[in-house]
């Protein structure tokens, strides 16, 4: 194109960001990249300037589109499309393309569109933690493909994704992560994908966009990039800030966490944990009664230095009516609330709550009860730490009721304003499900991010016939769906657990903000045949392994769980302010792999079989092993199962 040369060779004479039209093609350059959009199809190449090869950052519309009213600048350009009540406008910043999309009616639009690319290698997308997916990975197609797309706030942890070409990485950070759906096909054998994104009628502004960066050619850079945003708007709040506001909360250096069952809630038990060399630890109890009945324990907790609380939620409102085996004690509130405090769909019919029980609550209806009910439970047991289920977790929907309407994005700051009450007003170390992006200023912990729940409506990990049988909700001092070691589901590994597939895109963004772990129904010892992986990807992202325990259980678990503390404590004492600086796979086969904190303290872990020799020393296989650069401070771990 005739354009596209004259606008680049004006580029390498002149620093600034220039423009240049022909019909309906638009070319932006400036000494970083160059981008070349069709307005009647919003096809959008990008490439570094100077470079031959480029990449398709869209494709195009399955229709052209009309366009009027195109207007541009040097760096901006703006447009409508009429029939669709659309207008786009995308510049170019020095590090970045600025795409924004508003609409004046309710309905939907799909942008990007992800097609396959001979030079498109993978795709990059936090996943929990993060993975790291070959576009022509047949496992991860099939799997990608039955999920029916992914919400960016539920589905996705950080709100960005990335692709990799073989010389650069592009990510694409979104403006607005409420109301898109991600959704995944293969196409000629290759991973193709588009984000559709809902504008809605209770939105007073229907508007969605991208920043899409240019970076070096790295698995993490998407969550560079996203961490470096987010400290140059002012929105990253370190644990050192939360540490200042809220004391206690230091206490979760170095601690691993435990839910407590049965007898575990007591001065014994505790006792026993503090003589086994514990001393950090984050304790909870997944009912009211054990804390309740056990006043002297949580004291004593408190004394040894550990951090104790209750499992709470304000997620599902139940009938008042419900049998007490059809309810659970924090959906019961009251029958105003249980009448008019659902969210309500588009069509007037109230959302069906958690397992179809009650109706999920309205976040502004359910406000007045945070408050009573906090203040309540304190008096009873006074914890210095508090867990709100899934106000972390990003499953968020649009409220249609007439007394209580509220947007997704009102939804979430109704989540964050509460637990933020419960964090400052009682000053309580607070933690949420999840961990999702939104809540990372908000919370000090979160647990769900290291293995996230999958699965939940497989047969083959609910039949009670089956060898993967997650187990069932009973005895109660003991759940075999929480305790009972199984098996992992084969079809599972390779997308989930695999260590060749998994990045710490979130730790890479926020180590040093928010303490994560798994969730409490994927505990570190769920998988008989994962365990010795699983503590070794806990290792290297420096983050604590989360264990269910009774009298029982401990005795059975106090030797693993004691070498894995030895290893994990001291270094997330010294590291757990700072942020992870790097990661890198040291072995094509990606099976060893190192991260770095701080530029300060180096962690390698080794899941081959064979040992692996590193800087002239040796990492035996399935080994984990750290470095202090500045003093040369050697530790080892070798996972040995009982």
């Amino acid at each position: 194109m005739k354009v596209a040369a004259l606008t680049l060779l004006m580029t390498l004479l002149i620093p600034s960001t220039v423009l240049a039209r022909q019909g309906s093609e638009i070319f932006f350059a400036n000494k970083t990249w160059k981008i070349d959009i069709l307005t009647e199809t919003l096809q959008v190449r990008g490439g570094v300037t100077g470079e031959e090869q480029d990449m398709l950052l869209s494709g195009p519309q399955r229709q052209h589109m009309r366009v009027a009213g195109l207007k541009f600048s040097e760096r901006e350009a703006h447009w409508e499309y009429p029939d669709r009540h659309l207008s786009v406008s995308m510049r170019l910043e020095p590090d970045a393309l600025v795409v924004d999309f508003r609409s004046q009616v309710p309905g939907e639009f799909t942008w990007p569109i992800l097609v396959p690319q001979s030079d498109l290698r993978a795709y990059i997308l936090p996943i929990g933690q993060g993975s790291f997916i070959p576009v022509h990975d047949a496992a991860w197609g099939s799997y990608l493909s039955k999920l029916g797309g992914l919400s960016t706030t539920e589905g996705l942890s950080l709100p960005l994704w990335g692709l990799q070409d073989s010389k650069h990485t592009y990510t694409y950070l979104l403006t607005n992560p409420f109301n898109n759906e991600f959704a995944f096909h293969v196409e000629s054998g290759c991973l193709a994908a588009a984000l559709t994104h809902s504008f809605t009628r209770i939105e007073m502004e229907k508007r969605f966009g991208f920043r899409i960066s240019l970076g070096p050619l790295s698995p993490v850079e998407p969550a560079r990039q996203y961490r470096q945003w987010l400290r140059k708007t002012g929105q990253f709040v370190t644990l050192k800030d939360k540490f200042r506001q809220t004391p206690n909360a230091a206490k979760l250096l170095g601690a691993a966490h435990i839910y407590l069952w049965g007898d575990g809630v007591s001065s014994k038990m505790l006792d026993s944990l503090r003589a086994t060399g514990f001393d950090r630890l984050w304790l909870g109890s997944p009912g009211w009664k054990g804390l309740r009945d056990n006043p002297r324990a949580i004291q004593k907790a408190k004394a040894f230095g550990y951090l104790i609380g209750p499992y709470d939620s304000y997620d599902s409102v139940h009938s008042p009516d419900a049998k007490p085996d059809d309810t659970w004690e924090t959906a019961q509130f009251d029958r105003k609330l249980f009448n008019v405090g659902a969210i309500e769909l588009a069509n007037g019919a109230k959302k069906s709550g958690f397992q179809q029980k009650g109706y999920y609550a309205s976040e502004k209806a359910v406000e007045p009860y945070v408050k009573e009910r906090v203040d309540r439970l304190m008096k009873e047991f006074n914890c210095n730490s508090w867990f709100i289920d899934c106000d972390a977790a990003g499953e968020f929907y649009d409220d249609f009721s007439a007394t209580h309407p509220a947007t997704q994005e009102e939804e979430m700051r109704a989540r964050l304003r509460r637990m933020s009450w419960i964090r400052d007003v009682h000053q309580l170390v607070i933690g949420s499900e999840g961990g999702a992006a939104y809540s990372a200023g908000t919370i000090h912990f979160a647990h769900g991010i290291m293995c996230s729940v999958f699965g939940w409506s497989d047969p083959v990990l609910k039949a009670k016939t089956s060898k993967y049988f997650l187990g069932a909700y009973y005895p109660d001092d003991g759940p075999s769906v929480f305790f009972k070691p199984v098996p992992l589901a084969p079809e599972y590994y390779h997308v989930l657990f695999d260590p060749r597939f998994r990045l710490p895109l979130y730790e890479t963004v926020f180590h040093d903000s928010v303490v994560v772990t798994n969730h409490w129904t994927l505990p570190s010892l769920k998988f008989s045949d994962q365990v010795v992986e699983r503590a070794l990807m806990e290792q290297l992202y420096n983050v604590p392994p989360l264990y269910h325990l009774n009298s029982h259980e401990f005795s059975k678990r106090k030797a693993w769980m004691k070498a894995q503390y030895a290893f994990f404590s001291p270094l997330h004492r010294l590291v757990g302010l700072l942020p992870m600086t790097d990661f890198a796979w040291l072995t094509i086969d990606h099976a060893v792999q190192r991260t770095v904190f701080g530029n300060a303290v180096e962690i390698i872990a080794n899941f081959r079989p064979e040992t692996y020799t590193y800087a002239g020393r040796q990492v035996p296989g399935h080994s984990a092993f750290s470095l202090v650069r500045s003093t040369g401070k050697v530790s080892a771990f070798t996972p040995k199962l009982n």
